[in-house]
């Protein structure tokens, strides 16, 4: 039996997390998506998450205490920001963190496609 991976979309703008999971399905994948960082926190969906997108500005939690929520809870798995967020310290804190992938808004939605199936070949690798 193929596991296919799931990744999960967190984005509280209803447009691009709708057409992110649309996406996602498209290339094959599994999609999850949450409007908040919270929901996601209290889901299912966060011990069988393959690769998780969210966005950085969000009512409630940010994408960027999310993913510190994620490392003080120790689920680790690759984590890629999709943001509007203008300057340099967003995308520096989110590496320090240890995102593997950092797009601002408006993305491309086929390079963003084609980095996911990278990291995720990745992880494959790893857990060989």
């Amino acid at each position: 039996m193929i596991n296919t991976p799931i990744i999960t979309i967190v984005d509280d703008d209803d447009v691009v997390r709708i057409s992110m999971d649309s996406l996602v399905r498209s290339m094959g994948y599994v999609s999850h998506s949450y409007s908040c960082a919270e929901d996601f926190l209290a889901s299912r969906s966060l011990d069988v998450t393959s690769c998780l997108i969210s966005d950085i500005r969000m009512p409630g939690l940010s994408g960027l205490q999310l993913l510190e929520e994620m490392l003080a809870r120790s689920i680790r798995y690759p984590v890629i920001f999709v943001t509007a967020c203008i300057g340099d310290l967003p995308e520096l804190k989110a590496r320090e963190l240890g995102a593997v992938g950092y797009f601002k808004k408006p993305f491309n939605g086929a390079q963003l496609m084609s980095h996911i199936r990278g990291v995720l070949d990745a992880e494959q690798i790893l857990e060989a």
